[in-house]
Parts: structure tokens; sequence; C-alpha cells
């Protein structure tokens, strides 16, 4: 498989993912698929043909092994290790999934959100979609809108996380489709029966946000979130679509700024800017991933705000995993990084590859009667 030649092979697709923190590690990657850590130490690959047409899918694993990723159209979910990929059914099959996300308690159960645009006629009228926050209790074999913001079902939602200390705390983040965009924070502390909303009043260089994502809850603390805001800022006689990386400690009611980056458009598509948080809860440290590299900062997950700063050599990084006292980055493959992966074992400091794709084994071990078994080998 070429995958050294082309530079979108370089980016991640949406967070690393573990099943229930386990010492395998999952690394989506656009273009190419999902790799996939192997006890002896390598790399093996799940081709994306047989995902599903998203390039740019959010990925989720649940603690008892069922995979789901969103699609442009509805949710794919394996319940195989990957090997068979099917569509979800009923309603949320015909919209666009912006988010999926699993219960950090009950392996049966995930989220995801939809945030599609509706239909335009021939005549240019728009027929609005039906958006909801989804739950399945069955391992997706059934999805239902979540009771609790059925009322804001023609807004586009972004977002959906579980708190990782609780089963029954839950956030999502919405926006209208048109200016004034409107966003808004929902918490529910039953599992989504119910929701409270909070309209996000923070501006970014003056400038009121047109999306949200929560990137992060902090397993120490439910009441601390993070988020991306996007917003497009005037500069001269044009703007620039930049993120800003912001914190709550009161469950998104108010705000703190801590970071700033222009975002850019890689050769990928991708849009890569502030993207993934991180914590190592043993060091009380927050790692945070950016198109410029890693920032860190010490933090307890109390309402004090940290303050961030670059560690490290790493001049691109997407993801932050840390897991059994190392701290997994994704980086990129290419000098001066030369780390699809990197690891490093003193809190950031210094780096060592442990994937490049390259060095890639090859296809996972599926059965030759599921489709990844029958056609990924031909790909590779």
């Amino acid at each position: 498989v070429g995958v050294a030649s082309d530079d979108a092979s370089s980016i991640v697709a949406a967070a690393s993912v573990r099943q229930a923190g386990g010492d395998q590690m999952f690394v989506p990657v656009v273009f190419w698929g999902l790799w996939v850590s192997q006890p002896s130490g390598g790399w093996k690959w799940i081709c994306e043909e047989l995902i599903n047409a998203n390039r740019y899918r959010k990925w989720a694993l649940s603690t008892d092994g069922m995979f789901y990723t969103t699609d442009t159209e509805g949710l794919t979910q394996s319940s195989d290790n990957g090997c068979t990929w099917m569509p979800a059914t009923g309603l949320i099959s015909t919209l666009h999934t912006t988010d999926v996300e699993v219960d950090p308690v009950d392996g049966a159960t995930a989220y995801a959100s939809t945030g599609d645009g509706g239909t335009v006629t021939d005549d240019g009228f728009i027929i609005q979609a039906s958006n909801a926050v989804f739950v399945t209790h069955d391992h997706g074999a059934n999805w239902t809108p979540l009771a609790g913001l059925a009322a804001q079902s023609m807004r586009l939602f972004d977002t959906v996380r579980p708190a990782p200390s609780s089963g029954q705390i839950l956030y999502a983040t919405s926006n209208m489709q048109m200016p004034p965009y409107d966003i808004a924070i929902h918490k529910s502390i039953d599992a989504g029966a119910d929701f409270s909303t909070t309209v996000l009043t923070y501006q970014l260089a003056g400038v009121l946000p047109h999306a949200l994502e929560i990137l992060a809850v902090d397993p120490r603390n439910s009441d601390v979130v993070w988020a991306r805001a996007t917003a497009e800022v005037p500069e001269g006689a044009d703007s620039v679509t930049r993120h800003a990386l912001i914190r709550s400690s009161d469950g998104g009611q108010t705000w703190s700024e801590l970071y700033t980056l222009d975002a850019v458009v890689g050769s990928s598509g991708e849009t890569l800017g502030i993207d993934d948080v991180g914590f190592d809860v043993a060091n009380g440290r927050t790692y945070v991933a950016t198109r410029t590299g890693l920032l860190s900062a010490a933090d307890d997950g109390s309402a004090t705000v940290p303050t961030l700063a670059a560690t490290g050599r790493l001049q691109q990084t997407q993801c932050a995993d840390i897991h059994n006292g190392g701290l997994y980055v994704c980086s990129s493959q290419f000098p001066p990084d030369d780390a699809a992966v990197a690891l490093s074992t003193d809190q950031g400091a210094t780096f060592n590859s442990v994937l490049n794709y390259v060095d890639t084994i090859g296809p996972v071990d599926c059965p030759a009667t599921t489709p990844v078994g029958q056609l990924c080998p031909s790909y590779w």
C-alpha cells in the first residue's frame, strides 16, 4: 500500500480510540482507513473502502467492542472487530451524523449527534431535517432521539460527550444553520431525559463563533469541559478561520479562553488547528494537540484555569492519548517529526516513533467470509 507517498496519509481523521482503556490503540487516517496496534508491537490496517464514504468520519469504540463511525448520511457500525461494517437503520440513517460517543459505563449504550442541513427543492425551498442527539441501548440495533432535546430539532447538533466519570451526565452543542448562529450548550444530569440549555456569549476576537465542538470532559470533574470555538475573524480586507480553545469549570455556563490558532486546510481537505485534548490524571497534566505542535499544562481538574505552553519537538500533532504512563501523540511520518504516532515516557519532553505507515505489517486478520477479509488484502 502506497501510504508513504501521500501527505494526506499523515492526517488523523479523529482522535485515536481504545476499548475500555485497553492496550490496543486504533488510529483513523484520512484516505487510508484504520490502523490497529498489535500485541507484538506492530500495526495492521483496515481499508477505508469497506467502512463508509466519509473520509472525515469520527469514531467511537464501546467498552465491549462495538465500533461506531459517523457518515455523511447515517452511521456505520461493526460488531466483529472491524471485519464487517453495516449501516444503522431508522431515522438516523437519513441524516448527516456529526459526532458519536460511547457510554463510559454501559457497553450497549452510545450517543450520536446529527447536523443535517435539510433538503433543497427545485424551487430553492429548504425542507428542514429533524435533527437530534440519538441514543442506542442495544449496540446500535435501534437509535432513538433523546426526548430532552426534542424541542431543538431545527438546530444543527455538532458534538455529544458523556462525562467519563458518570453514566448520567451528558453534554451536547448545537447552532442554527444561518447567522446569527446562536450557539448553545446542552447539559443533562439524567442520561438525556432532560437538558438545561446555555447560550454561548463568548466572543473570539470580537466575533461570535459559528461552531462550538466539545473536545473533552475532564475525567476528574464532570463540570470541567474543554471545547473548540470556530469563528471567521476579519483580517484586513479578508478574514481567517480561527480556532479558540476554551474551558468551562461550571458545566458550560461560563468559559475562559486558553489559546487561539488560525486554522489551515491540509492536503487531505481536513481543517487543522486545535484538534484534541488528553488528560494525564496521575501526573496532573493536560495536553492539547495542535497543527503547530503539542501544548501542556499543570492541571488538577479544578476551577483554576491552567496555563498552556509548548512542549516537545513535534511540529504537528492531532491527537493526545495517555496510557499506562505513556503519552501517545498522532503526528506526521514525514520530517522533521518522522512519526505517524509518537510515544513519550517523560511527559512530552522527548518522543520516539511507534508507528510509521511504511512499517505496517498488512491488513488485519479477518475471516475470509467477511468483507474486510475478502477485499482489504487486494487493496493492500
